[in-house]
């Protein structure tokens, strides 16, 4: 059975291509890392709000604009 999400829910890979930050810089700018034990961490440095969907990571597409927003401004 293949699961389908809403159109408004974004692989890291295509936030890549959207705001042209490599995988791993990404990865430095989610706000919710999850550890290796599974536990949702802080990283007060972070901009980047994601959806944790089992072991995948998403972006919903309002924090896709806000990051994207973010970055401008800094």
């Amino acid at each position: 059975m293949e699961l389908s999400l809403p159109a408004s829910m974004w692989r890291l890979a295509e936030v890549s291509n959207r705001t042209g930050l490599s995988r791993s810089a990404l990865y430095r700018e989610i706000k919710n890392p999850k550890s290796v034990t599974g536990e949702l961490r802080d990283n007060p440095t972070g901009r980047l709000k994601v959806v944790h969907v089992g072991r995948s990571v998403r972006v919903r597409e309002q924090d896709l604009i806000d990051f994207i927003d973010a970055l401008a401004r800094s």
